[in-house]
């Protein structure tokens, strides 16, 4: 009996919990996902980035635990907001407590248990497509990554079902320690928060002083190592839920008795977020951490991503070396968009190689003031030497070197002949044509075609590469999981925020609604009260959103020692602020759809 009665419940209000389960499911598929990486033992070791990363997915799966937890309250706290004063009803129809109960926690495990195993086969199909749609993009392949490991399935069921267990079982002692009256009534009380400009100003200047320990902590990633991070988190975390307490109300408080207050719905605008805005001071301070952490990681994966070629720039003057070229090899540099080519012969005999000074004066070979000079690893500067100042120290370089590769025994020891002296010497005859392009990202196909034939037909020892094309491919293993990590992380977290702050928004949605009707009875337009709600919810987001900006752009301070240059971890930023504030914008129009539905009073057919 209880459980038809749970699922006529549900279906009666299948419209409002298809939100609900459309959340729970994405965040079931997000964890999933998360513990398909985190849990792979095969995948972790087989991939030597995400085996060094091991600290990063603890850490990430212990976040991505507490945002789940938070996320299933505020969900929890949508589900029973739809359905208590339908409880209420049931005990004044003679139900008892304990039956009513049951009813509760019967309704939320059966959609706990539905999320959860729907979340799952999508997280299996996101796992096989978007994810690996997200490494070709990034031009990743990662071992061993298959979309279904079973125990990231045991690990989402025992976890999410366990945590609607709890919930139910929260559900079950809040109601029977709830009278009628106030299940009847719980969305007619109202609380005015209180301002104290002594305590407001307290809490202001410790806010921004926790604040500024956090962001130097950041900055100081240098000398704090590993411990940045956690004193950054705590303190950032604490200054906002201070700054937040102090500010907000203030501010409303202050604009309630501007003349803007008194146009339209301001004033009852201003009305709703006095009432609602200090009880949602956790919930915002939570939000701007998660909207901070999920920006900062996009933009720090991007910020790889976009300096990889820079920095492979940075090590050398040539993109590739193509030794006896073919006409195969001929054909893909004809492809190439070339910036600077030259071609020089070598004679190999023992452990000497010979090259013809007169090619060396008709073509100097180039060096790169980055592999010397730090100012220049941004911006490669490219020059050349006479040649009697070349054979003394230029010659020597890394690069030039790396021509006459022995694949056993190191390198060549290179002495310059003149072109009758290079004529009459013996030895094994060698050409070697160098190319730099224009852009490695645009030509990175070419390149890698040319680069896998070249190692085809001349094996290089492991731990010397010939090219930046080949230095390019050994950063991208080794930063291409941070990339991939940034980018799945930002993503996870964008999805979650959002949905918490939904949640939180559309679960006061049910009290609001009789204000609303309120408003429509005395001759207040639909399309204002539109506006209104817009305003309200756009504040609601606009918040957090600028506060997670805010740490974002002192966050990135952390990342430069691990990057090209000072600005590397702000390159493109502005795009992926862009792209991200669009994707939060969706949300946001999301849930104020989703709040007209619930709380605009329907117009009378005529």
């Amino acid at each position: 009996m209880l459980g038809k009665l749970a699922l006529a419940g549900i279906k009666n209000r299948r419209r409002d919990y298809l939100v609900l389960l459309v959340g729970l499911t994405m965040s079931a598929a997000i964890f999933y996902m998360f513990a398909n990486l985190a849990t792979n033992q095969a995948f972790i070791k087989a991939n030597a980035v995400v085996s060094q990363a091991a600290i990063i997915f603890g850490f990430g799966a212990v976040l991505l635990i507490l945002i789940t937890i938070v996320y299933i309250m505020y969900a929890n706290s949508f589900l029973l907001s739809m359905r208590q004063h339908d409880y209420g009803l049931f005990m004044m129809l003679g139900a008892t407590r304990k039956r009513v109960g049951e009813l509760v926690f019967l309704e939320t495990l059966i959609l706990g248990t539905l999320a959860t195993a729907v979340g799952i086969v999508l997280g299996l199909l996101m796992s096989q497509f978007l994810v690996g749609l997200l490494l070709d993009m990034l031009g990743l392949h990662l071992a061993h990554l298959s979309a279904f490991y079973l125990p990231a399935v045991i690990a989402t069921a025992v976890l999410y079902v366990g945590l609607f267990i709890l919930a139910s079982l929260f559900n079950l002692v809040r109601l029977t320690r709830t009278t009628v009256l106030k299940l009847l009534h719980t969305d007619e009380q109202a609380n005015q928060p209180k301002i104290h400009p002594f305590r407001q100003m307290v809490s202001a200047v410790l806010g921004v002083l926790f604040l500024a320990i956090g962001y130097w902590a950041l900055a100081a990633i240098k000398t704090l190592q590993v411990s940045a991070i956690p004193v950054a988190l705590v303190t950032i975390t604490i200054g906002t839920y201070l700054l937040f307490r102090a500010t907000i109300l203030v501010i409303i408080q202050g604009l309630r008795r501007t003349k803007w207050a008194k146009k339209h719905l301001n004033g009852f605008l201003l009305g709703q977020l006095n009432f609602r805005v200090y009880n949602y001071t956790r919930m915002l301070t939570i939000v701007s951490l998660l909207f901070a952490m999920a920006l900062g990681a996009i933009t720090v994966g991007s910020g790889y991503h976009r300096q990889l070629p820079m920095m492979a720039n940075s090590l050398g003057t040539y993109t590739v070396a193509i030794h006896d070229k073919n006409a195969q090899e001929q054909k893909l540099i004809d492809q190439l968009n070339v910036k600077h080519q030259a071609t020089y012969t070598q004679k190999r005999q023992g452990k000497v190689v010979y090259y013809n000074t007169a090619e060396l004066k008709r073509q100097p070979f180039e060096l790169n003031r980055g592999t010397t000079e730090a100012k220049y690893r941004t911006h490669p500067a490219y020059y050349s030497e006479s040649l009697a100042k070349f054979k003394k120290s230029g010659s020597q370089s890394l690069d030039f070197l790396s021509l006459a590769i022995r694949s056993e025994q190191g390198f060549y020891a290179p002495q310059f002949l003149n072109a009758k002296q290079f004529a009459k010497q013996r030895g094994k005859t060698v050409t070697v044509t160098t190319v730099r392009v224009k852009s490695m990202n645009q030509d990175k196909a070419v390149l890698k075609h040319l680069n896998k034939l070249e190692l085809q037909r001349f094996a290089q020892p492991s731990a010397m590469t010939v090219g930046n094309y080949q230095s390019f491919e050994l950063m991208s293993a080794f930063f291409g999981g941070l990339e991939f990590m940034g980018y799945f992380l930002g993503i996870a977290f964008l999805a979650m925020l959002a949905s918490c702050l939904m949640f939180k928004i559309l679960s006061g949605a049910p009290g609001d609604k009789q204000r609303y009707q309120m408003l429509y009875k005395i001759g207040v337009r639909q399309n204002l009260m539109r506006h209104g709600i817009a305003k309200e919810i756009g504040i609601l987001f606009l918040i957090p959103g600028i506060m997670g900006v805010i740490d974002v752009l002192f966050g990135l301070q952390m990342f430069k020692p691990l990057m090209q240059s000072p600005m590397s971890p702000y390159l493109g930023i502005g795009s992926i602020f862009a792209i991200f504030i669009g994707l939060y914008a969706i949300y946001y129009v999301i849930t104020l759809l989703l709040y007209w539905r619930i709380v605009l009073p329907k117009a009378p057919a005529d």
